[in-house]
């Protein structure tokens, strides 16, 4: 590795470190790369990406696009690229809050949706438009085949869309947030349990499990199946 970070540095026009330095690591030498070199590695142009190919962490490009903000670029990437290139695009895009790429997401989002769980393909538009409160958004990931056996995602991800339930007063919610609580994530069951309580203010405190949490909140929608 030490060779090939020596080879990537120098194809970025880069001082070699003395034999007294230690060698960039991976972090660093995406830091040092232009947003067009990222977005060329992550749709696979050899000629114009200085990582080999067996080296390349798409979700960890990405996320160094995510971080600088840039939504220009990536937009215009996505125009032309496949969906598998798209996916990453859309991923390091959803990392930023911009009207421009919110008019994006919303553009893309509910094109080619499957019938059943919603994947990995459609996540990011869809949970980047529900963290916006966009209704349309948190009624499809609301669907519950969504809640069903396991969540879009996992848990890292799909933990922000539960929160936002609750936190865009999403109510319709409220008996997936149920469900929820049975999660095997405690982020989701934490960002469930802050959504019902947003909902039932005051309710259920005396539960001492979350299988009693459960029944208190099941309780409470059969009696009030329309929270206000």
């Amino acid at each position: 590795m030490k060779s090939l970070f020596a080879v990537i540095l120098s194809l970025l026009v880069l001082v070699s470190p003395s034999p007294a330095q230690t060698v960039p690591d991976y972090d660093d030498v995406l830091k040092r790369m232009s947003d067009q070199q990222l977005i060329e590695c992550l749709r696979d142009k050899p000629a114009t990406c200085p990582i080999p190919d067996q080296d390349r962490d798409l979700a960890w490009i990405a996320g160094t696009l995510g971080q600088r903000r840039h939504p220009d670029p990536l937009i215009s990437a996505y125009m032309t690229a496949d969906q598998y290139q798209r996916y990453y695009l859309v991923r390091a895009l959803s990392m930023i809050n911009k009207p421009k790429v919110t008019e994006f997401m919303r553009s893309i989002a509910f094109e080619n949706l499957p019938e059943g769980q919603d994947n990995d393909d459609v996540f990011f538009p869809l949970d980047y438009l529900a963290r916006h409160c966009d209704q349309r958004a948190l009624a499809r990931l609301n669907r519950p085949v969504n809640f069903d056996k396991s969540f879009p995602m996992g848990c890292i991800y799909f933990a922000p869309t539960v929160a936002a339930f609750g936190r865009c007063n999403y109510r319709a919610a409220a008996p997936n947030l149920v469900l929820a609580l049975n999660a095997a994530c405690v982020n989701i069951i934490d960002a469930a349990e802050k959504g019902l309580q947003k909902f039932f203010p005051h309710a259920c405190k005396q539960a001492h499990s979350i299988e009693e949490l459960q029944r208190c909140y099941e309780r409470l929608l059969e009696d009030h199946p329309n929270p206000k």
